[in-house]
């Protein structure tokens, strides 16, 4: 009987030691779980961070469209292609954390096609819009855009 109690003994030891090893293992799992989870809550604020920049650059040419059509702000002079003008200052929007400004350029002009004897012309705009959003993503879209006006301006 004194050889069985003998080797429980040394068992014990070794019971110890592999439990230890498998709690280290287990806890460097852990953290390494963590810091990956981190890492994927970043990426995806980040993404968000993007579309609210993307949403407020296509909100800005869509204002200043709207704002063109009502009269409320006028097109730059068609004289000089590349004559751009700043529509208004940077605008806030709260609800997607950030502000746009716009600017709208006159490109030149063109033939309008199907009027009587040239009556007509086609100018040409581009309208651009920048963003940035929070944690600095920044977004600049740019829409073209042609009004039909009477030739000779």
């Amino acid at each position: 009987m004194s050889s069985i109690n003998c080797k429980s003994r040394r068992e014990q030891g070794a019971a110890l030691i592999t439990s230890l090893i498998l709690l280290l293992v287990l806890t460097v799992l852990g953290v390494s779980t963590m810091s990956t989870a981190t890492m994927e809550m970043r990426m995806a604020a980040n993404d968000q961070f993007l579309e609210n920049a993307f949403q407020l650059a296509e909100t800005g040419l869509d204002t200043e469209l709207a704002q063109l059509n009502a009269g409320l702000i006028s097109a730059p002079a068609a004289t000089i292609a590349g004559n751009c003008q700043p529509t208004k200052s940077p605008q806030s929007i709260a609800e997607l954390g950030g502000t746009f400004s716009n600017t709208l350029c006159y490109i030149g002009e063109g033939i309008a096609y199907n009027n009587s004897a040239g009556l007509f012309n086609n100018y040409y705009f581009q309208s651009d819009s920048q963003a940035v959003a929070q944690s600095r993503a920044s977004s600049l879209q740019s829409r073209g855009m042609r009004i039909i006006g009477p030739a000779g301006l």
